[in-house]
């Protein structure tokens, strides 16, 4: 079976480098995540989530300059 499609808007591919304690971290939030709801939650949607987060706020910064 294929994986769901997640992200509906066009897409790029990044690799990244991160400390093995925050993948850690991450991926025991998404495995708590999961087991509290009926879907996946990989730790690139946690990493997705916080991206969209942080756009938001240097968005709402620079509005309000």
């Amino acid at each position: 079976m294929p994986r769901p499609v997640k992200i509906t808007e066009p897409t790029k591919v990044y690799n990244m480098l991160i400390k093995q304690s925050q993948y850690d971290a991450l991926a025991k939030i998404a495995n708590n995540m999961q087991k509290k709801s009926l879907e996946q939650i990989a730790v690139a949607d946690l990493i997705r989530d916080a991206i969209d987060a942080y756009i938001s706020v240097i968005e709402e910064e620079n509005d309000s300059e």
